[in-house]
């Protein structure tokens, strides 16, 4: 017996080949900035903390800019006070509110880009602004259909911990009987949820773009066939599993070689602005800001790296989902064979202006 999660594989890898090779700046550029939004990249978080002291000759609470600042002089009282008063739960709250809308933000883009990277690997030809503007309206849709769901996950362990923040119910031994429950309760739903949101991301979303409908109509659309090849599917999602752990561990060292090759020059150049810097007292403030901007570029240029290093892994995995589905699911075939795109790849991106 042939089965089509295996068969996908293979064909998955000579897809990714087809559009990635021969190497394009542009089309791996277009791919990584997909790939920031739609996930199966990097996220590079470093935090550096820099202190320098100098011996300073005011004792004012105005500093003129460029002289010399001992850091540890500022206590939190002081720095609120420079602020005008503003409490620090209002300077916290704000600082989270706006993270909040970064987040919702880059989630709303995610779910647009959804489309625009099954758009761009069907016809080969990878898009951003067309296929941005022509799938908006799915991206707003999937968009919903995310928030809803990942909102009703979360109330399950929302609702017990404010009842109990809130005095609803009594500290105790006797509340371990409550939370135990529904912490185990609430693990098995963020796993299915994980597993209905990745479902989503792999069938529904060609299933939207073949059909023109939402992400219900998506679904409804995708279930008889999941129903009538549960196997194929189950087997789909142990592959994937598989393959995550396994391209994890490669880009894991993969990223530490480029982290390496990247910190070259911007060591030399670091080391430089150091020693031309550091025999001038008054120049310590100026080379702490060289310095903090060349590590502000290192990471930016290690991110950037990472994402190009994510591109590979993105596309065949994008592939292989695709290639199964129309495997199982003619009509829902939007890929065709690796070297030619259908007629359903063309009338998915039909319309869609180039970059």
């Amino acid at each position: 017996m042939s089965w089509n999660a295996v068969d996908a594989l293979s064909d998955a890898r000579t897809a990714t080949e087809s559009l990635l090779l021969p190497f394009d700046a542009r089309t791996w550029a277009k791919l990584a900035l997909v790939v920031f939004f739609v996930g199966t990249g990097t996220n590079a978080s470093v935090t550096t903390n820099g202190s320098g002291s100098a011996s300073s000759g005011t004792g004012g609470s105005g500093v003129p800019f460029g002289s010399d600042v001992d850091l540890g002089a500022f206590s939190p009282n002081e720095v609120l006070s420079a602020l005008g008063g503003v409490s620090a739960l209002r300077i916290a709250a704000g600082i989270a509110l706006i993270f909040a809308l970064l987040f919702v933000l880059h989630s709303f883009l995610a779910a647009v880009f959804e489309f625009v990277f099954v758009v761009g690997v069907a016809d080969r030809d990878v898009r951003i602004r067309g296929p941005f503007r022509s799938h908006l309206g799915d991206g707003a849709r999937l968009f919903a259909f995310r928030l809803l769901l990942g909102v009703a996950a979360f109330s399950l362990f929302a609702v017990p911990v404010a009842a109990a923040l809130l005095g609803a119910v009594s500290l105790g031994p006797e509340l371990f009987l409550v939370v135990i429950p529904v912490f185990l309760v609430g693990v098995v739903v963020a796993l299915l949820v994980a597993l209905v949101l990745g479902l989503t991301r792999d069938f529904v979303v060609p299933a939207m773009l073949v059909e023109d409908c939402g992400v219900l109509a998506g679904w409804r659309r995708v279930l008889p066939t999941m129903r009538a090849e549960w196997e194929e599917f189950a087997l789909y999602v142990v592959v994937r599993f598989g393959l995550g752990i396994l391209v994890g561990a490669v880009m894991a060292v993969a990223l530490a070689l480029v982290a390496l090759v990247v910190a070259v020059p911007f060591v030399l150049l670091g080391g430089a602005l150091f020693l031309a810097f550091s025999p001038l007292s008054g120049a310590l403030s100026v080379g702490s800001v060289l310095l903090g901007a060349v590590v502000f570029l290192y990471v930016v240029a290690l991110a950037v790296a990472g994402l190009f290093v994510s591109v590979p892994v993105a596309v065949y995995f994008r592939y292989y989902s695709l290639l199964l589905l129309a495997g199982v699911d003619s009509g829902l075939d939007v890929v065709g064979r690796p070297d030619e795109p259908t007629d359903d790849a063309r009338d998915a991106g039909a319309g869609d202006a180039a970059v």
